[in-house]
């Protein structure tokens, strides 16, 4: 999966969230979509090069 799709599902599951009725529902969701969106972090994360202070 890359990060853009990663990002569009966090997107979809935060729209799921503000529409559940149910608090536990609200709850859950907002954790799946801020897993897929931790998910898209590190991979924005892993695909910037390091620096050469970074390498050092």
């Amino acid at each position: 999966m890359d990060e853009e799709t990663l990002r569009d599902r966090a997107e979809a599951w935060t729209r799921r969230a503000a529409e559940a009725l149910c608090l536990r529902e609200q709850a859950a969701n907002r954790l799946i979509a801020e897993h897929y969106a931790a998910l898209a972090d590190l991979m924005a994360a892993r695909s910037v090069p390091p620096t050469d202070a970074e390498e050092a």
